[in-house]
């Protein structure tokens, strides 16, 4: 506890209590706070001010000559008589030795004015550090956090040791207006084993500690010249729920991330704040954002896009995290953005949560199944579709080769076609047109057969969609498969995510990360677009990212937040988009795809 503050003395009351006083406040306001009173003070500080700095080589040369004067008076106590006599001779002698010389006295007077003004320059804050003691303290306590793991006795530098100091390693730093560590980069010695992934999450986790476990880092490891920087990243925008996004057709939007990471920005709608102040959008993000509803702002932020084509590097999704950290939100949101382009969607939830349970009779669900028997039926028939797909996709090849390889019949030009009679025309016209006989054969074509919609080019057009099959928690599936008898699920849908690749067809899963090390490798190999919700621990990072994280930071994240990496890509902090059950509205692309008539039939995003 912070000592109490000292009980003011008697005296100290009584002379406050006159201050205070009517007669002695009226003096004080109307005397001592005259402006001409107050212009002869402000004077008098100028005019000292001025002076002091005309007189500032005076006042060197007298502080030097006095401290010149104090040290010969040590000297003169403390040496010995032989000494003193000796020394002084030397100095006489080399005195008048310059006193005969041509400007003799004038270079004498210049150089004991020119010692005395460097005697007299101010040394108090010779050998300080130029940090303030709050930053040396946090640097220093950073410093002794690290000691322990990057310390080595056979480094020739020593950067870290027991009771060294934080310039002994550190390189730079940076503070923000609050006083808070915001960056630093520190040197370590050649010999740590900054290549092992335990290793290094120890070092993180130890600057997490000293710096606040509250925030979020960026660890750059350059292992090659021995050199970590760490830098604190700000919150991401929070309250991002589900809306339109202006992006391309074959884009689809994963969440928000740091514009560092990302290569462009989209304006967004955000929950608008008290606190928040009016952010300006650039002209060409603002032309393609969606009017600003009530209660909202449009802010520039940068997206976490997952390119889908055909064929796609990446079809294939997996989400992991524990129970609560928003994995389903984030499979509800990519599903209202394919059924807003008109795409198939299918959905497995065997846990029977309901997250799914209004997609139900949508068009373009193909089913909202929570039986495991009918899920396992669901994927032979997805694997079957794919097939099917694939084999369209061959047929159509071959056709479109074959129609190249086919030599363009030569035109014919009759020449009884241009006579001026016309009479050829007019004996081809009959043919042309159809004999009743022809007409007879073929048939009356009932009115019924010429109002009703073609139900063959509809369920064409949605085999040649995009399918996408969701499995909304997929080890409850391999248990409840298991307990069917079809031990092998794991493997018909590593074949079934081989084969989707070139059928337009997206696998999106979600698994616990207490189960994630249990998946199979010839699945997971398949799953290249991950997305870890919450905190990750190391073992879990290796296995989905492939290595610890270079992010790290509080062990409790806010829903929705996480990590991602596309492919090959980096991997970069993610905010999901908040999509609650029973509204997920389909989402189409705005801006750069879609026409300014359904960008006016736009429905603006919930509060959710």
């Amino acid at each position: 506890m912070p000592p109490a503050p000292p009980v003011p003395s008697l005296w100290a009351r009584i002379g406050r209590s006159v201050a205070e006083c009517a007669p002695v406040a009226r003096f004080n306001a109307s005397v001592l706070q005259h402006r001409w009173v107050l212009t002869a003070r402000d004077l008098r500080r100028d005019l000292w001010a001025r002076l002091h700095e005309i007189l500032r080589p005076a006042v060197l040369v007298a502080r030097g000559l006095r401290r010149a004067a104090k040290g010969s008076k040590g000297w003169w106590d403390g040496a010995s008589k032989r000494r003193r006599q000796t020394q002084s001779a030397v100095v006489l002698g080399v005195c008048a030795l310059v006193l005969v010389a041509p400007y003799g006295p004038l270079l004498l007077t210049l150089g004991v004015l020119g010692w005395a003004g460097w005697l007299g320059r101010d040394t108090s804050r010779k050998g300080a550090d130029p940090e303030s003691a709050g930053h040396i303290a946090r640097l220093q306590a950073v410093y002794n956090g690290l000691v322990p793991y990057l310390h080595d006795e056979h480094d020739p530098d020593q950067h870290f040791k027991p009771g060294g100091g934080y310039r002994d390693a550190f390189t730079s730093w940076d503070f923000d207006e609050q006083d808070r560590l915001t960056a630093f980069t520190l040197d370590y010695s050649r010999y740590v084993r900054d290549g092992e992934a335990e290793y290094r999450a120890k070092v993180e986790r130890a600057v997490e500690g000293k710096v606040g476990r509250g925030n979020e880092f960026l660890y750059d490891w350059d292992e090659e010249g021995n050199h970590l920087a760490v830098r604190v990243l700000p919150p991401l925008p929070s309250g991002l729920a589900a809306q339109p996004w202006p992006v391309a057709e074959i884009e689809y939007v994963l969440g928000i991330t740091d514009p560092d990471s990302a290569g462009r920005l989209i304006p967004v709608l955000l929950p608008e704040e008290p606190a928040d102040e009016p952010e300006s959008v650039p002209t060409q993000l603002a032309s393609r954002a969606t009017p600003t509803p009530e209660g909202w702002r449009t802010a520039a932020v940068a997206p976490v896009i997952w390119r889908v084509g055909t064929p796609c590097p990446h079809p294939h999704l997996l989400v992991t995290g524990p129970a609560g950290s928003g994995k389903t939100t984030a499979l509800r949101s990519l599903l209202g953005q394919a059924l807003g382009r008109g795409q198939q969607v299918a959905v497995i939830d065997v846990e029977q949560t309901d997250a799914f349970a209004d997609l139900s009779g949508r068009p373009g669900v193909r089913g909202v199944i929570d039986d495991p028997e009918h899920a396992l039926a669901l994927i032979e028939w997805v694997g079957l579709e794919c097939e099917r797909r694939a084999e369209r996709r061959r047929a159509a090849a071959e056709a479109a080769a074959r129609a190249e390889a086919r030599p363009h019949p030569p035109i014919r030009l009759e020449a009884a076609a241009r006579t001026a009679d016309g009479t050829q025309n007019a004996q081809n016209a009959p043919s042309a047109q159809g004999t009743p006989a022809d007409d007879e054969a073929a048939g009356p074509q009932a009115p019924e057969d010429r109002l009703k919609p073609d139900r063959a080019a509809a369920d064409a057009d949605a085999a040649h969609s995009r399918l996408w099959l969701c499995i909304d928690g997929l080890p409850e599936l391999l248990d409840a498969a298991g307990r069917l008898g079809r031990p092998d699920i794991e493997d018909t849908l590593a074949a079934i995510a081989r084969k989707a690749r070139y059928a337009d067809v997206l696998l999106l899963t979600t698994i616990g990360e207490d189960r994630l090390l249990q998946l199979r490798p010839a699945l997971r190999a398949q799953l290249t677009v991950r997305i870890a919700m919450g905190s990750v621990e190391p073992e879990v990072s290796t296995a989905l990212f492939g290595g610890t994280l270079e992010l790290g930071g509080t062990r409790r994240l806010a829903p929705g937040r996480g990590y991602a990496r596309v492919g090959n890509g980096p991997v970069i902090r993610l905010q999901t988009p908040y999509a609650p059950p029973g509204d997920v509205s389909p989402l189409r692309a705005v801006g750069t795809t879609a026409s300014r008539a359904s960008q006016a039939a736009m429905l603006t995003p919930s509060a959710g």
